[in-house]
């Protein structure tokens, strides 16, 4: 499942998984992902697990974060 995090707070560091890739949504979307650390309010950008970058790269572009009702489209 795809994390938001900030530049500044950087790749999500999960007790099961790693985010090492990390996207932009589509600038024609009106919508601002915020950062999911604690305490950051800064513009998220998605960050995508290896496996998730492999279903990116072959196509997939609509991914669920966490906690939030919210299915985000990376460009």
């Amino acid at each position: 499942m795809a994390l938001a995090r900030c530049k500044t707070c950087g790749s999500p560091q999960g007790l099961k998984q790693t985010y090492p890739h990390f996207h932009t949504l589509p600038s024609s979307l009106n919508i601002k992902v915020l950062c999911g650390s604690r305490n950051c309010a800064r513009h998220g950008f998605i960050w995508l697990t290896k496996e998730e970058e492999q279903q990116y790269l072959h196509g997939h572009r609509a991914f669920r974060i966490p906690n939030r009702d919210l299915d985000v489209h990376v460009t």
